[in-house]
Protein backbone atom coordinates (compact mmCIF):
# COMPACT_ATOMS: atom_id res chain seq x y z
CA UNK A 1 0.00 0.00 0.00
CA UNK A 2 2.81 2.38 0.85
CA UNK A 3 4.60 2.02 -2.92
CA UNK A 4 0.79 2.90 -4.46
CA UNK A 5 0.91 6.18 -2.20
CA UNK A 6 4.55 6.81 -2.84
CA UNK A 7 3.72 6.42 -6.53
CA UNK A 8 0.70 8.29 -6.25
CA UNK A 9 2.36 11.73 -5.06
CA UNK A 10 5.11 11.47 -6.96
CA UNK A 11 3.23 11.50 -10.29
CA UNK A 12 1.56 14.32 -9.17
CA UNK A 13 4.83 16.11 -8.56
CA UNK A 14 5.42 16.02 -4.89
CA UNK A 15 8.74 15.50 -3.21
CA UNK A 16 7.89 12.24 -1.09
CA UNK A 17 10.42 10.37 1.61
CA UNK A 18 9.87 6.80 2.87
CA UNK A 19 10.60 6.64 6.74
CA UNK A 20 9.87 3.98 9.82
CA UNK A 21 6.51 6.13 10.39
CA UNK A 22 5.27 6.54 7.53
CA UNK A 23 5.71 8.98 4.03
CA UNK A 24 7.02 12.35 4.47
CA UNK A 25 5.12 14.97 2.27
CA UNK A 26 6.86 18.01 1.49
CA UNK A 27 4.61 20.92 0.01
CA UNK A 28 5.34 22.48 -3.35
CA UNK A 29 7.93 24.95 -2.60
CA UNK A 30 9.02 23.65 0.51
CA UNK A 31 12.91 22.63 1.15
CA UNK A 32 13.05 18.82 2.06
CA UNK A 33 15.96 20.39 4.43
CA UNK A 34 13.03 21.56 6.37
CA UNK A 35 10.05 19.58 8.48
CA UNK A 36 7.80 17.55 6.83
CA UNK A 37 4.53 19.74 5.63
CA UNK A 38 2.92 16.50 6.19
CA UNK A 39 3.27 12.71 7.16
CA UNK A 40 0.95 10.23 5.20
CA UNK A 41 -0.44 6.72 6.44
CA UNK A 42 -1.27 3.86 3.53
CA UNK A 43 -3.90 1.80 3.67
CA UNK A 44 -6.09 -0.76 1.85
CA UNK A 45 -9.45 0.27 1.82
CA UNK A 46 -10.97 -3.50 3.09
CA UNK A 47 -8.32 -3.26 6.07
CA UNK A 48 -9.93 -2.62 9.65
CA UNK A 49 -9.12 1.06 10.62
CA UNK A 50 -7.03 1.41 12.98
CA UNK A 51 -5.80 5.03 14.06
CA UNK A 52 -3.19 4.09 16.50
CA UNK A 53 -0.58 5.71 14.26
CA UNK A 54 -2.78 8.78 12.81
CA UNK A 55 -3.34 9.26 17.12
CA UNK A 56 0.07 9.40 18.33
CA UNK A 57 1.33 11.64 15.16
CA UNK A 58 -1.37 13.79 16.43
CA UNK A 59 -0.96 13.73 19.85
CA UNK A 60 3.00 14.54 19.10
CA UNK A 61 1.65 17.91 18.20
CA UNK A 62 4.34 19.02 15.66
CA UNK A 63 3.60 21.54 12.98
CA UNK A 64 2.78 19.16 10.14
CA UNK A 65 -0.51 17.60 8.79
CA UNK A 66 -1.48 13.88 9.61
CA UNK A 67 -2.94 12.47 6.52
CA UNK A 68 -4.52 9.19 5.25
CA UNK A 69 -4.19 7.57 2.52
CA UNK A 70 -6.42 4.91 1.43
CA UNK A 71 -6.00 2.37 -1.70
CA UNK A 72 -8.47 0.84 -3.46
CA UNK A 73 -7.82 -2.23 -5.52
CA UNK A 74 -6.80 -0.63 -8.29
CA UNK A 75 -4.14 1.19 -6.54
CA UNK A 76 -5.88 4.52 -6.91
CA UNK A 77 -5.29 6.78 -3.24
CA UNK A 78 -7.96 8.63 -1.75
CA UNK A 79 -6.49 11.04 1.17
CA UNK A 80 -8.20 12.72 4.39
CA UNK A 81 -6.22 15.12 6.71
CA UNK A 82 -7.23 13.91 10.16
CA UNK A 83 -7.42 16.23 13.19
CA UNK A 84 -8.20 15.71 16.96
CA UNK A 85 -10.92 17.62 17.89
CA UNK A 86 -11.54 19.12 21.49
CA UNK A 87 -14.88 20.38 21.98
CA UNK A 88 -15.27 23.73 23.74
CA UNK A 89 -17.90 24.23 25.63
CA UNK A 90 -21.14 25.95 24.39
CA UNK A 91 -24.50 25.90 25.26
CA UNK A 92 -28.27 24.71 24.26
CA UNK A 93 -30.54 26.83 22.36
CA UNK A 94 -34.14 27.73 24.62
CA UNK A 95 -36.29 25.62 24.43
CA UNK A 96 -33.93 22.83 22.98
CA UNK A 97 -33.39 19.45 25.08
CA UNK A 98 -31.62 16.66 24.23
CA UNK A 99 -32.97 13.50 24.12
CA UNK A 100 -30.03 11.68 23.66
CA UNK A 101 -28.85 9.20 26.50
CA UNK A 102 -25.64 7.63 24.52
CA UNK A 103 -22.88 7.21 26.99
CA UNK A 104 -20.39 7.52 24.25
CA UNK A 105 -21.88 11.50 23.68
CA UNK A 106 -22.22 12.08 27.88
CA UNK A 107 -19.21 14.18 27.10
CA UNK A 108 -20.82 16.70 24.10
CA UNK A 109 -24.18 16.82 26.03
CA UNK A 110 -22.58 17.71 29.15
CA UNK A 111 -20.68 20.55 27.12
CA UNK A 112 -23.99 22.37 25.62
CA UNK A 113 -24.16 20.41 22.18
CA UNK A 114 -27.57 19.73 20.88
CA UNK A 115 -27.75 16.27 19.75
CA UNK A 116 -30.02 14.98 17.12
CA UNK A 117 -30.45 11.85 14.99
CA UNK A 118 -27.67 11.67 11.82
CA UNK A 119 -29.77 8.78 10.13
CA UNK A 120 -30.49 11.06 6.63
CA UNK A 121 -26.76 11.56 6.68
CA UNK A 122 -26.33 7.85 7.08
CA UNK A 123 -24.02 8.75 10.35
CA UNK A 124 -25.04 8.21 14.54
CA UNK A 125 -25.69 11.90 15.05
CA UNK A 126 -25.86 15.45 14.12
CA UNK A 127 -24.76 17.74 16.39
CA UNK A 128 -25.20 21.44 16.53
CA UNK A 129 -23.46 24.23 19.04
CA UNK A 130 -25.46 27.23 20.02
CA UNK A 131 -24.68 29.32 17.10
CA UNK A 132 -25.38 27.22 14.32
CA UNK A 133 -28.88 26.69 12.28
CA UNK A 134 -27.48 23.63 10.35
CA UNK A 135 -25.63 20.89 12.39
CA UNK A 136 -22.03 21.72 11.04
CA UNK A 137 -20.78 18.32 12.40
CA UNK A 138 -22.07 14.67 11.41
CA UNK A 139 -20.72 12.08 14.21
CA UNK A 140 -19.92 8.44 13.51
CA UNK A 141 -19.24 5.78 16.35
CA UNK A 142 -16.95 4.07 14.48
CA UNK A 143 -15.19 0.51 15.90
CA UNK A 144 -12.40 -1.54 14.80
CA UNK A 145 -14.26 -4.20 12.90
CA UNK A 146 -15.52 -1.01 10.24
CA UNK A 147 -12.83 -0.87 7.30
CA UNK A 148 -11.77 2.12 5.77
CA UNK A 149 -14.48 1.50 3.05
CA UNK A 150 -17.25 2.29 5.68
CA UNK A 151 -15.21 5.71 6.69
CA UNK A 152 -14.39 6.26 3.27
CA UNK A 153 -18.34 6.05 2.26
CA UNK A 154 -19.04 8.50 4.94
CA UNK A 155 -16.36 11.11 4.70
CA UNK A 156 -18.02 11.27 0.63
CA UNK A 157 -21.24 12.26 2.30
CA UNK A 158 -20.30 14.63 4.71
CA UNK A 159 -18.41 16.63 2.21
CA UNK A 160 -21.33 16.48 -0.47
CA UNK A 161 -23.35 18.28 2.48
CA UNK A 162 -20.75 20.67 3.78
CA UNK A 163 -20.02 19.01 7.15
CA UNK A 164 -17.01 17.80 9.18
CA UNK A 165 -17.17 14.33 9.86
CA UNK A 166 -16.31 12.87 13.15
CA UNK A 167 -15.63 9.36 14.25
CA UNK A 168 -15.83 8.48 17.74
CA UNK A 169 -13.13 6.17 18.22
CA UNK A 170 -12.37 4.84 21.47
CA UNK A 171 -11.88 7.83 23.77
CA UNK A 172 -10.80 10.24 20.57
CA UNK A 173 -12.75 12.69 18.56
CA UNK A 174 -11.18 12.04 14.98
CA UNK A 175 -12.18 14.48 12.35
CA UNK A 176 -11.23 13.47 8.43
CA UNK A 177 -11.65 15.77 6.19
CA UNK A 178 -11.17 15.08 1.89
CA UNK A 179 -7.72 16.73 0.45
CA UNK A 180 -6.47 16.53 -3.17
CA UNK A 181 -2.51 17.08 -2.29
Amino acid sequence: MKYHTYRDLKERGLVVKSDEKGLRLYDRNISTKAAASAIVYSYNFQEKIDFSKVINELEDGLDRRAQIGIVDNEGDVVYYIANLINWEDTKLKEGIKNSNNDPKMKELIDKGYQINSGLKFGTHYRVYNYESEHAPWLIHITEENHNWLDVARMIRVGHGVNKIIVLAYKRYWISLKWTKP
